[in-house]
């Protein structure tokens, strides 16, 4: 199954470019005020923090995931920010064998999917990705695709303690 949120990217970018043109706004009328023509200037940094932070809190805007062949692949982007901040872009690749395990958290406004994988070391390891932006739908397929992963798995373990 395959799962893609770019084409819902796009109109972040235009909210993006509005949020520095206001802040840019701000900044010269608050240079216009020190001499007094318009001393009176709201002060909208606060709104464009406010937005920023409620950008960074839901998280990754694209998500990709691909579970065709054998291996599961998910990434999870900020395309606008990539350049600036190397944290923004995450890109897992595991094989469906590993996966012991998932679980969907869906807090106020913000999504993310974690999945426990199995290791050589033994002990278990989390992949917690955010997908805030995918719609009910997808995330039904989403967990319809996890569900068979695990069946198959069981069945696997089964047969090779038999």
């Amino acid at each position: 199954m395959r799962l893609n949120t770019t084409k819902r990217y796009t109109h972040l970018f235009y909210i993006y470019v509005i949020l520095v043109l206001v802040l840019i706004f701000d900044i010269v009328t608050h240079q216009l005020g020190e001499d007094g023509s318009a001393a009176d200037a709201p002060v909208l940094w606060y709104y464009v923090a406010a937005a920023a932070l409620f950008f960074l809190y839901r998280g990754n805007p694209v998500f990709v995931y691909d579970s065709d062949g054998e291996v599961i692949i998910i990434t999870s982007k900020e395309p606008s920010l990539a350049k600036l901040f190397k944290s923004c872009n995450k890109h897992y690749e595991f094989p469906k064998r590993k996966v012991i395990g998932y679980s969907i958290n869906k807090m106020p406004l913000k999504k993310s999917v974690i999945i426990r994988l199995e290791s050589k070391e033994g002990a278990n390891k989390k992949v917690k990705v955010s997908m805030s932006y995918v719609n009910k739908q997808e995330i039904k397929d989403l967990e319809r695709s996890l569900r068979s992963v695990m069946s198959k798995n069981k069945k696997a373990k089964v047969q090779l303690n038999a």
